[in-house]
């Protein structure tokens, strides 16, 4: 930028000068044929709209941010009878005003699946169909109990979520949130719509939207050149430098989701994942801090805390069994997160809320920039915390 232009007043541009709008184009052969004007400064306190606009941006930032979520979201809009989504750089709508941004993100992963795949799996009977798809028959279904209604204002309630309906919403909102940003690789899609594979990229999709919510890029592995067993993906972090190896397993269960056989609740309760946990260690980690993720697949119950829980224990015996970390004998992995978000157990009743244990150490093999005192790891954590919020937008 020429001196000429920095010390310039917006009322003063010239057209050979460089544009206001920052292209490094003249300003002649930019904005002026489209009779866009520089920016003039602002006299006087901002209208109170404009201030009443900012609190309310601010509001929902913080909202979001105690959530896990660090991204800027845009807002639904509705104009001439339809409300409209913004997802990557494209658009989707309904023909419906004031529709919760909820129904949008369910319609869209029925668009998402594709046509073809939903008619396919309408066409068999009920219990033959692909877990999502039973899923979206069963949404409707009215609980017993409280759901604990809530007016939110232009025609819209909220209410307590039931197994199924927290099922498909944390679904919706992990595809639109990778496909907003751009990190759905067509083989999760395709994955998604096979049963046998079903479960292994749902957990995928749900630890990648993690990292996407705390503001990481996605790199993911070119399966035709890479041979060492690698994880599921790299987490780049700009704002703390840090770029983190991820692996993501989860514990199958009979007779659960889309899986054979006579469920046993007793079985399930247990935190057999060793073998998971064995597996995942075996990843190649780059040389790069290693996150493991697993989840135990078990059923949740309100009255209960996670350390209450028999998963709990049996992670944390499992954990102790791999001997003392120090110094010398550093931790191979960096965290290791078991969670069990598992809302499917509770069918059409009312859910619990995810849970979820976190283990790591200032002894590990690769650690992140600042340790464990990370703001990394601290956003990571809150993302957990935060895992099936799905805001009102």
């Amino acid at each position: 930028m020429t001196k000429k232009h920095r010390d310039a007043k917006p009322s003063k541009l010239g057209r050979n000068d460089p544009c206001f709008c920052g292209s490094g184009v003249k300003y002649k052969k930019c904005c002026l044929p489209q009779a866009l004007q520089p920016p003039r400064p602002i006299t006087g306190p901002p209208p109170a709209e404009v201030l009443e606009h900012m609190r309310q941006a601010e509001t929902r930032r913080q909202e979001l941010q105690s959530k896990g979520i660090y991204i800027n979201l845009p807002n639904t809009i509705t104009s001439k009878g339809k409300t409209i989504m913004a997802v990557g750089n494209a658009i989707t709508w309904e023909e419906k005003e004031n529709m919760t941004f909820h129904k949008l993100i369910l319609r869209d992963l029925q668009r998402t699946l594709g046509k073809e795949w939903w008619d396919a799996e309408t066409a068999k009977k009920p219990e033959e169909r692909h877990f999502i798809r039973r899923c979206y028959d069963d949404i409707n279904v009215q609980p017993t109990g409280d759901r604990q209604a809530r007016y939110e204002g232009n025609g819209q309630w909220s209410h307590l979520p039931t197994g199924i309906e927290q099922t498909l919403m944390s679904l919706a909102f992990d595809v639109y949130l990778l496909t907003h940003k751009g990190y759905m690789p067509d083989d999760w899609l395709q994955r998604l719509r096979h049963s046998d594979e079903y479960q292994g990229v749902r957990y995928e999709i749900a630890v990648a939207s993690l990292f996407v919510r705390m503001g990481c890029h996605l790199e993911f592995y070119d399966e035709k050149t890479t041979k060492t067993k690698h994880a599921e993906f790299r987490a780049v972090h700009t704002e703390t430098g840090n770029t983190v190896v991820v692996e993501a397993k989860s514990r199958q269960r009979p007779g659960v989701i889309n899986q054979p056989g006579e469920p046993n609740l007793r079985k399930a309760m247990l935190g057999d994942v060793t073998k998971l946990f064995n597996k995942a260690l075996q990843k190649d980690d780059e040389g790069l801090p290693y996150f493991i993720f697993i989840d135990v697949n078990a059923p949740a119950s309100i009255e209960v805390s996670t350390i209450e829980t028999r998963w709990f224990a049996d992670v944390r015996k499992m954990v102790e069994a791999g001997g003392k970390v120090t110094a010398e004998n550093p931790q191979p992995y960096n965290t290791l997160f078991v969670t069990n978000y598992s809302p499917h157990y509770d069918g059409t009743e009312i859910t619990a809320s995810g849970q979820h244990m976190f283990v790591t150490s200032r002894f590990v093999k690769h650690p992140l920039k600042n340790g464990v005192d990370d703001v990394f790891l601290g956003k990571l954590q809150q993302a957990a915390n935060g895992y099936g919020f799905v805001p009102p937008l």
